[in-house]
């Protein structure tokens, strides 16, 4: 019997391991002659140990070998999709909502670049995914085989690397695995995001021996205590703060930290548009939304002055920022915790950065803070036009904002909701009252039409005990008609609210606001309600005022998917003000010869 030394803290197990003491590691006695496993196999036994629950793709010859080796492990449920974009978004809404890794597999070719604009938003959004793509047998590389994307021909790749935390080729089957385990370990630490794995068919069919790994993660950059009892000096002194928190601090409990650390300072909060919840909304500090169908309540307090604002795991990007708006000035600190280095100061000059997750950084400020007694404040989100009141628009057709607002009477108070993308999606910002974390999800980063109602399929099926609610426009719907099949296969009980003024709204709306004339993007001749039902879910058209009202959604949700073909009023827009701000920007601008 062969040996080999390997040095390690793993807490796998270490059956057939014979440990010696060494000083502070373990060397480890790894027995060379064990059987061996195919490939394929040893990387859905890591993905249990993960933790993985579901895999979502398509199947394809060049991936197999993989999804062949899932029927071996019924622990891990294999969902598939009718389209690859769909399942990175359904895998994004499924890690969004558990906080897990999310699995995308899907074949070479075609199929990894279907999944590619998935990607792309995963990581503009920081969800953690690892998407494994299947390609063609390294004997086959550049000789034009089918559907083949090595470096020879689409180079996936090198495409994805600017779409990825991580993207790389396993070259070869042994190395593969802890090339594997980095991946996993990559999605899910730091600012979380998508990882590339390219599987040729020969790596993943070819037998190997399971290492021992290292799967802990680790933390590589910390901030001096001297930089957080600063901070926490600044939000102590503070007589007029404010913490503005971004959807970084969703993870974990972060949530629960930043309600400590509002609550012992009384400073109110305000929550980007992808942050929505994480702060409760009927919270006595709570300002509401600030950005893109932000509340009044949020900008109102920056127009009086703020002499600290803390943004707490947010990017600061146009959505959040309402534009990059100068309302976000602090006369004393601005201070910016986030988990990249490279945001800290891109968009606002910052006095303090930190550089770390908020799980981590918020309890040290708490401890800098200490029992910091203050008077106990109450402040309010406050709405416009409330759907209570608005039922109609000029066209008499119904108001956007009575929709939501009937939706949320008729659905239960743990209803999860997802936005897509369009004129709707203000709409949903501003109008929706969410209280928990994990109640409303947005893929606002990339902004990608259809990951709405796909996101709600990976939320469905990571929460089957709660009642979930996409709303998307009429566009977003024909884009992701596909997702509806996929629901309607795995019986998912859950409510597609498609808010029809039959067009490209927001695009409309904006070419008329910016050129004062439009293209006409009609959607009339889509039937909505024959779309649905073609595909084996049930429809239901709203018209007026109450007619969600007299809906038992939940009930009619228990065979599958439900579509509201929901006709509203084109004439009540939100977008308005931020195209008036793209106007005049593009005026500031010199033309082009």
């Amino acid at each position: 019997m062969g040996y080999a030394i390997l040095s390690d803290e793993s807490d796998l197990s270490l059956e057939s391991l014979i440990a010696l003491d060494d000083g502070p590691t373990r060397s480890l006695l790894v027995p060379t002659d064990r059987p061996t496993k195919r490939a394929a196999n040893v990387l859905v036994d890591m993905l249990v140990e993960a933790g993985v629950e579901v895999v979502f793709g398509l199947p394809g010859g060049a991936i197999a070998p993989f999804q062949d080796a899932l029927l071996d492990r019924p622990e891990i449920r294999l969902i598939t999709t009718r389209q690859e974009a769909g399942a990175v978004y359904a895998a994004a809404g499924y890690a969004r909502a558990t906080g897990k890794l999310g699995v995308v597999a899907v074949t070479s070719g075609p199929g990894i670049l279907n999944a590619l604009t998935g990607i792309a938003s995963a990581h503009c959004d920081g969800i953690p995914l690892v998407v494994l793509a299947g390609e063609v047998p390294k004997n086959r590389f550049g000789k034009g085989a089918f559907q083949e994307g090595s470096a020879y021909e689409l180079d996936i790749v090198g495409a994805a690397r600017s779409l990825t935390k991580f993207s790389a080729e396993m070259r070869d089957a042994n190395a593969g695995l802890a090339l594997f385990q980095k991946a996993i370990t990559t999605a899910m630490s730091g600012r979380r995001g998508p990882v590339l794995l390219t599987v040729p068919v020969d790596v993943t069919t070819a037998h190997v021996r399971r290492p021992l790994l290292d799967t802990k993660s680790r933390s590589l950059r910390e901030p001096s205590s001297g930089i957080i009892r600063t901070a926490a000096s600044a939000l102590a002194s503070a007589s007029r703060g404010v913490l503005f928190v971004g959807s970084g601090a969703r993870w974990g409990q972060g949530p629960r930290y930043v309600m400590e650390l509002a609550e012992r300072l009384q400073m109110p909060v305000m929550t980007t548009p992808k942050a929505k919840g994480v702060f409760p909304e009927r919270h006595r500090l709570s300002l509401g939304v600030f950005g893109w169908g932000g509340h009044a309540s949020a900008s109102s307090y920056l127009e009086k002055g703020v002499d600290v604002i803390m943004a707490i795991g947010t990017s600061l990007g146009e959505v959040a920022t309402d534009n990059w708006s100068p309302l976000l000035s602090a006369t004393d600190h601005f201070i910016h915790l986030d988990a990249e280095e490279e945001v800290i100061g891109r968009n606002y000059p910052v006095s303090i950065g930190l550089v770390g997750t908020v799980e981590r950084l918020i309890p040290k400020l708490l401890v800098a803070v200490g029992p910091h007694k203050r008077q106990l404040r109450a402040y309010g989100v406050s709405r416009n036009d409330s759907g209570r009141s608005v039922l109609v628009g000029a066209e008499g057709r119904l108001a956007p904002q009575r929709a939501i607002w009937e939706l949320q009477q008729v659905m239960p108070k743990e209803t999860i909701y997802t936005s897509d993308i369009g004129e709707h999606m203000l709409f949903a910002t501003h109008h929706l009252e969410i209280d928990s974390p994990d109640g409303f999800m947005i893929m606002s980063g990339l902004a990608s039409m259809g990951s709405g109602v796909g996101a709600a399929i990976g939320i469905k099926v990571a929460h089957p005990e709660r009642p979930v609610v996409s709303i998307c426009g009429d566009g977003c719907f024909s884009m992701a008609v596909a997702d509806l099949a996929t629901a309607v296969q795995e019986r998912l009980p859950l409510v597609i609210a498609v808010m029809n003024d039959e067009r490209y709204g927001m695009v409309e709306i904006g070419n008329g606001v910016v050129y004062g004339r439009t293209p006409p993007y009609s959607f009339h001749t889509v039937n909505i309600p024959d779309l649905a039902i073609g595909m084996g879910a049930h429809a239901v058209v709203i018209q007026r005022p109450s007619d969600i009202l007299a809906l038992d959604l939940v009930a009619l949700t228990q065979s599958g998917p439900v579509v509201l073909d929901i006709r509203t009023d084109r004439s009540l827009q939100m977008s308005r003000a931020r195209l008036d701000f793209l106007k005049k920007s593009q005026k500031r601008e010199p033309a082009k010869a």
